[in-house]
């Protein structure tokens, strides 16, 4: 006898976007929270005058997150690219952003700050990071992927001498 069990799990993205959350199933051992970007409010982010215009071809990104359960989750964002109308009838093309989520990495946010933290706090080798991710969140990350991040993080880290200016600016030092 089969049992379905239905519970309520929220995160960052399904609080962003409530307006576009379509469902949650479990396909093939992997929990997949749909969202249809086509129902966000791009009304609000476009402009009140904006006629909105959405082109048929619909696609969609897979995007891994965080899991405690025995099974990793998967966000699905449906897109459509679209264009609108500006207030001097200039066509804008424009394609819905998925905030807190990277399309090209197909991960979110937290799962890449995680694993730049566990390989540089935590002095975790890229082997055992992605191992760790492996086993205890079920998200299959290449190390080239976690070095890749670390790098585009680190790019944007000042040089010392600024943040010890910036220190000394906060906190000066007494004599």
């Amino acid at each position: 006898m089969a049992v379905t069990v239905q519970m309520q799990c929220t995160s960052a993205v399904t609080e962003i976007y409530q307006d576009a959350f379509v469902g949650s199933s479990l396909e093939n051992g992997t929990t997949m929270i749909t969202f249809d970007l086509r129902k966000h409010d791009l009304q609000q982010e476009l402009g009140p005058h904006a006629t909105l215009c959405w082109r048929k071809e619909a696609y969609h990104v897979d995007v891994h997150e965080l899991s405690t359960f025995h099974n990793p989750i998967i966000s699905r964002f449906i897109l459509v690219q679209g264009s609108s109308l500006d207030g001097q009838n200039q066509r804008i093309s424009f394609t819905p952003e998925i905030k807190g989520v990277s399309t090209s990495q197909h991960m979110s946010k937290s799962v890449i700050r995680l694993a730049c933290s566990l390989a540089v706090v935590c002095g975790v080798s890229l082997r055992h990071s992605a191992l760790i991710f492996f086993t205890l969140f079920l998200i299959p990350i290449p190390k080239s992927s976690i070095k890749r991040w670390i790098d585009d993080m680190g790019s944007h880290v000042p040089a010392p001498e600024e943040m010890l200016r910036h220190l000394l600016a906060i906190a000066p030092t007494e004599s």
